[in-house]
């Protein structure tokens, strides 16, 4: 087995001779670290300066760890600079005024993919196993798997991932979407941008998933959360070399102020650095007695330096520092030291340990590495602060670190001044908790976690495991005694019924009542009819055939032993039902043809006979409004067919069958049979052996599968009847 590592750029570069530098980057140092037997092919763009026959012409013994793709230069710019960095980084940046999207820059992206996707589909051998990084190769995946690639394929994505909102601006949204999904294991650094990514496949794709896996074209794809990390021991290691303590000495030899808040980023606009100053001359403003004691040093290291907004970014951004300075500077003192450019290392780690405060105001980012390392690098003696923005992925990976909004910049203000003033002990101990959980969680941990996971994961071509069912060899299907009685749990619309555009035509035929009534009469069966439908509907349909009924999903049941209805709810419904009520109200007003249907332990709005499109897009918008306006009610939302319904927690169809079978005094032979989603709960609930079947198209943890049309003769040949 060999592990396929796809990136845009490959990890070495070339020097003035033309020799090949290999890269210190934090993936390679990730997957250095991990203790594999696999051997490691890196695929990706080709370094500047080197050409396809320079490549041939070099040792065999060089080229075997990588794959070079050579794409042109006008090419690769449109696909690089115009739309990886002109649309996709802004947008999952949320700096929708930046977006500069153009067809012509989408099809050289396509392109690109294309030919990354030929080139490792090429080197490809069974059992090899594919991680693709990042949004450069959103579409590789799939690509990979119309080339023919069967093995496992993962996907990394480290920048943040936008809410559903924000992402279906894009124009070309459904088609990142599905080039995703080709993988088997799509990771995140933070379980927001993971929750932001299933809304937007609910949103964009009507896919459903559980924040764990997916059910896509017939195969499982999962879904993971792996906050990045670093090589914890050579930050450590390295820390503390007399190299590193010669510049900590010459930096505090020269050091005329006692406080030093550092700050350390790429020059981009994803990072905050004018809400940084706005904060650092808050804090001047309202704290007169630090100006001349604490000072700001701002590393911004140069990036896509001839871009014209960068320019202007740059521009603005020292206008800013050159007016705090102007306000505040006295003799001996700068209150904002700034730098454009990078520092070498060991000169990083040692203002890491010079200063007292570590400033992170990123607007949005993906992870942001810095304040781990800042971290790790600390002497544990006398340790820093770390604020940190919330909109990073590292503020829910750091514990002890002062969270700030970076808009509220009155905020940031205020945890400066608590960062300066913070006790040794409290400093300590910070330090010594977070600093403890990164030597346990280290670059390369988080590079073998996601490899242990994708080796986990399911082959691609593995067909939905629902069979077809003929209703003929239904009896060969169900295990158990012949003598045992049989009990049939089945769903009505869409299963006994079909579905109907306006859910009150969905009666029950007469001649269907009159197959159930010769079913009944067969001695040891017993039939109970499970729906969201209302209790008097259902009473209608039946009318007097010795049915158990449960309606709204089991929050209420008919024994046709005793003729009476019972509740099954032991919840406060008043605590939800009204909001849901006036909401769902609410959106049948914007929507037409939609409407409200009001049952005793639920609620539920009807878009079946709407405007298509339009009916879809609000009917996923109301179903997270209900979700955040009644998280941690006793209210579970759904999404059915043409229907959003809000009902009690204890109406769930799996409840109502697991506590039907527990009142049973006698074992029974169980079938289970529906359409929609909420028949899974039912048939997950049922013991090992029975016959559960899944009506119609969709996934389904179902054994076996039918049409609509096939139910009744399924339920006569259960009861050893002929359809005569």
């Amino acid at each position: 087995m060999r592990w396929i590592i796809v990136s845009n750029r490959l990890p070495f570069s070339l020097n003035a001779a033309g020799e090949m530098v290999p890269s210190s980057g934090g993936l390679v140092t990730a997957l250095s670290g991990v203790q594999t037997d696999a051997a490691q092919i890196w695929a990706g763009m080709a370094p500047t300066g080197l050409t396809e026959a320079a490549w041939a012409a070099r040792p065999a013994a060089e080229r075997q760890a990588y794959q070079p793709v050579f794409v042109n230069e006008a090419l690769y710019d449109a696909y690089y600079n115009g739309m990886a960095n002109d649309v996709f980084w802004p947008l999952f940046h949320y700096e929708g005024s930046l977006i500069r999207f153009e067809a012509a820059n989408w099809a050289a992206y396509q392109a690109v993919n294309q030919q990354v996707a030929e080139a490792v589909a090429a080197i490809y051998q069974p059992g090899d196993v594919i991680w693709v990084h990042d949004f450069h190769l959103f579409l590789l995946p799939q690509l990979l798997r119309d080339l023919g690639v069967t093995g496992r394929i993962g996907f990394f994505l480290h920048i943040p991932f936008p809410s559903s909102e924000l992402f279906r601006q894009l124009p070309v949204r459904q088609e990142i979407l599905t080039g995703l999904l080709g993988a088997d294991l799509i990771g995140f650094h933070d379980y927001a941008y993971l929750r932001h990514f299933c809304n937007t496949l609910l949103n964009v794709l009507d896919l459903d998933s559980n924040m764990l896996s997916l059910s896509w074209q017939g195969r499982e794809v999962r879904l993971g959360v792996y906050p990045a990390s670093i090589d914890v021991g050579h930050f450590q290691q390295e820390a503390a070399t007399a190299l590193t303590h010669t510049h900590y000495a010459r930096y505090r030899a020269v050091k005329t102020y006692r406080h030093l808040i550092l700050g350390v980023d790429r020059l981009d606009y994803s990072k905050g650095l004018g809400l940084k100053l706005q904060a650092f001359a808050q804090l001047l403003a309202q704290h007169p007695e630090l100006r001349g004691q604490v000072s700001l040093l701002q590393l911004a290291v140069p990036t896509r330096q001839d871009v014209p907004a960068y320019q202007d970014l740059r521009a603005a951004f020292e206008r800013q520092v050159g007016e705090i300075n102007g306000a505040y500077s006295q003799p001996n003192y700068v209150p904002v030291q700034y730098m454009y450019t990078s520092v070498a290392f060991h000169e990083l780690l040692a203002l890491y340990q010079l200063a007292d405060v570590l400033l992170v105001t990123s607007r949005r980012d993906g992870m942001n590495l810095v304040a781990l390392e800042y971290i790790v690098s600390q002497a544990a003696e006398n340790p820093g602060v770390v604020v940190l923005s919330e909109f990073t992925g590292a503020s829910s990976m750091l514990s002890h670190a002062l969270i700030t909004n970076p808009w509220d910049i009155a905020q940031t203000a205020e945890r400066l001044q608590q960062a300066l003033e913070m006790p040794l002990a409290e400093r300590q101990q910070r330090q010594q908790v977070m600093a403890a959980f990164l030597s346990q969680y280290t670059a390369s941990d988080w590079a073998a976690n996601f490899m242990r996971d994708l080796n986990l994961s399911h082959l691609p071509a593995a067909v939905q495991k629902t069979r077809q069912l003929k209703p003929s060899a239904a009896l060969q299907q169900l295990g158990g005694d012949q003598q045992t009685p049989l009990l049939l749990f089945v769903d009505y619309d869409g299963t006994l019924v079909p579905i109907c555009e306006r859910p009150e035509d969905a009666v029950l035929p007469t001649a269907s009542r009159g197959l159930l009534a010769r079913i009944l009469q067969q001695p040891n069966i017993e039939l109970v009819v499970v729906s969201g439908r209302d209790a008097a509907f259902l009473q209608a349909q039946f009318g007097d055939l010795p049915v158990t009924l449960a309606a709204e999903h089991g929050a209420t049941y008919y024994d046709p032993r005793r003729g009476e209805w019972q509740s099954q709810i032991w919840s406060q419904i008043d605590s939800w039902y009204p909001s849901a009520e006036a909401m769902m109200a609410d959106y049948s007003r914007r929507v037409p043809g939609s409407h409200v249907e009001r049952k005793q332990a639920a609620v539920a709005w009807h878009y079946r006979q709407s405007p298509p499109e339009f009916a879809h897009y609000q009917a996923h918008k109301l179903k997270e409004d209900l979700e955040v306006g009644l998280s941690n009610l006793p209210v579970t939302v759904i999404s059915g067919k043409k229907v959003i319904e809000a009902r009690a927690v204890e109406a769930n169809k799996g409840y109502f069958v697991r506590n039907y079978l527990d009142q049973l005094a006698a074992p029974r032979r169980c079938v289970a049979i529906g359409d929609d989603t909420t028949d899974e709960d039912m048939m997950q609930a049922l013991p090992p052996g029975s016959l559960t079947v899944k009506v119609g198209e969709g996934p389904s943890q179902a054994r076996w599968r039918l049409a609509q049309t096939e139910v009744l003769p399924l339920l006569l040949q259960l009861a050893g009847l002929s359809a005569d």
